[in-house]
């Protein structure tokens, strides 16, 4: 899950999001589908921009509530949920260990949802969450479904390339 940030004129939201890609290297695109009654649909529709925010398990409340808190309700999700915006990047949560700043490059029509497809901007992470080779050594909260997470676990398998290359001689 991912928590997806918009604002537009004054007003910003922040929802949970389980459907949302990475889907080109070059250029950098990120795909979130959105329900078009989301409050969120708007802000982005209107602003042309979007964050999405990778929180660690620690905050799987967060997840949870921003996927049950409306702002059509008229809740402060930040507020309600303890998060906070970066000041030099809004759309970037400080509780965030990976975050990604999109602007809207396409808006496409995927059954009850529309897929925003946006370039990254910028990127925000927190280097005490990976090691040197830049891979992620926190804690993910995965979602089980049903309001259920479990954490990403610190066992790791590793299949390099050269395990599936037949052998020279």
């Amino acid at each position: 899950m991912a928590l997806v940030t918009a604002i537009y004129q004054g007003q910003r939201n922040v929802m949970a999001a389980g459907w949302h890609t990475a889907l080109s290297s070059e250029p950098p695109l990120y795909g979130v589908a959105i329900g078009r009654e989301r409050a969120t649909y708007g802000l982005i529709a209107a602003s042309g921009e979007f964050g999405v925010n990778f929180v660690p398990a620690k905050q799987a409340r967060a997840i949870q509530g921003g996927g049950v808190l409306s702002l059509h309700d008229g809740a402060d999700k930040f507020a309600a949920l303890g998060l906070t915006p970066l000041p030099e990047q809004p759309l970037a949560l400080r509780e965030a260990y990976l975050a990604y700043h999109c602007r809207l490059t396409a808006t496409l029509p995927v059954g009850d949802h529309d897929l925003f497809v946006g370039q990254v901007q910028r990127t925000h992470f927190d280097p005490a969450q990976y090691d040197e080779r830049r891979l992620f050594v926190g804690q993910a909260a995965i979602y089980l479904g049903r309001s259920e997470y479990v954490t990403s676990g610190a066992a790791r398998q590793s299949f390099p390339p050269q395990l599936y290359r037949p052998e020279e001689g």
